[in-house]
């Protein structure tokens, strides 16, 4: 999929509770915040990279690559 494409789709998402699988094999879960042109920022709640899992209590904002993500899945 393009970096266009996720664009498109992640517009949809503004302001949702999404969780992402980026290439490199973590999962982010949290509120999409903005999109620009090839960077999506997340209002980051948890972080999992391989059986670790990091929670916040204070939340930050994360800009991730849309290149770099495998599948974005909405979370209700």
């Amino acid at each position: 999929m393009s970096a266009v494409s996720m664009y498109k789709k992640s517009k949809n998402y503004i302001g949702r509770t999404v969780k992402i699988k980026a290439k490199n094999g973590n999962t982010y879960t949290g509120k999409i915040v903005k999109v620009t042109g090839k960077k999506l920022y997340l209002k980051v709640t948890s972080v999992r990279s391989g059986n670790t899992v990091h929670t916040s209590f204070f939340p930050f904002i994360l800009p991730l690559v849309l290149f770099d993500l495998l599948a974005i899945t909405l979370l209700i």
